[in-house]
Parts: C-alpha cells; structure tokens; sequence
C-alpha cells in the first residue's frame, strides 16, 4: 500500500468513527430529552391528583383551551374558564356544607405515553370525601367515587399543560 491509499483509509475510518459518535450522541440525547419529558409528565400528573381540593393551583396546570368531558350522559365543556368556575361553584358548596371535612383524589393504575410534544395518561382514580363529625350528624357520610380518567398534555410554550381530561364512572 503507498503512503495515498494510507491517508485515505485512515481519513475513511476516522469519518466512520465520526459518525458512530454523533449517532450514538444523538442517541443518548433522544433517550436523555424522553427521560426528561417523561419526569415533567409524571410531575405534573402528581399535581394534578395532590391539587384536587385546589382547584384555583389546579387551573394552573391546564391550558386556556383544555376540552373537559365528565359523566355519563356525558357533559362537555371547550373553555376551561368557564369549566373551572363551575367546578369551584361545586367545590364551594361542598365546603360550606361541611368545612372540615376531608377531601382527597388518590390514583392507581396509571399508564403514561409521551409522543414528542404531547402525552396521554389513563389511570383510576378515587376522590374520597371523609365528612367531619358534624357533617356525620347532619347525615353525610364517607364516599368514594371511582373514575376512569385520560389525560392529554402537551408542550405550550415550553412547559407541560393538560389540554384534555375525560372522566367516566369506573
């Protein structure tokens, strides 16, 4: 071999070595980026359950144009405005009937996808209402509603928003 067909086997390799490396850079960069949006997805599914008797912290989570779809027969609402004020009107009657009470949304089940700048989570999920003691005399009593929730978020500007809860009786 001349010392020509050296240089260009040596240049050809190092290229391929090249290649190999920003592949396999590019690789852990994907892994890394899912990784990372996985985390912030999981985070804010956890805010989403621990903010339930929040629900102005929980408006916060949801963007301006989330559609909302509950119940059966089922209701659906396109502005989240409007949907979080009729939320709180029911929480509010619930706390002036019975102020210390108790009231908590647990999950279980969960499953969660990320497909780039979006994600969909589907788990079941409790809200238990555990009346105080003059709420008992008043004849509340314990109760958990079951509930099979889907979840869509999606990057807005930057940050994970929920832009679309259903919710069915479980």
């Amino acid at each position: 071999l001349n010392k020509k067909n050296l240089t260009k086997e040596l240049l050809m390799k190092l290229k391929n070595i090249g290649i190999y490396y920003l592949a396999i850079m590019a690789l852990l960069f994907s892994f890394t980026a899912k990784a990372d949006d996985m985390d912030d997805v999981l985070a804010l599914l956890d805010a989403y359950i621990e903010t339930e008797s929040d629900l102005m912290a929980q408006n916060a989570l949801m963007s301006e144009d989330r559609i909302f779809i509950i119940g059966a027969p089922a209701m659906r609402m396109t502005d989240n405005k409007t949907n979080m004020m009729r939320q709180m009107h029911v929480n509010n009657r619930s706390e002036e009937m019975d102020p210390n009470s108790i009231y908590y949304a647990t999950r279980e089940d969960q499953i969660v996808r990320v497909y780039g700048d979006a994600a969909v989570a589907s788990f079941r999920r409790n809200l238990n209402f555990l009346p105080s003691a003059e709420g008992m005399r008043n004849g509340m009593s314990n109760n958990t509603t079951r509930q099979l929730v889907t979840v869509v978020m999606a990057k807005v500007d930057g940050d994970w928003k929920i832009v679309h809860t259903h919710i069915s009786p479980a």
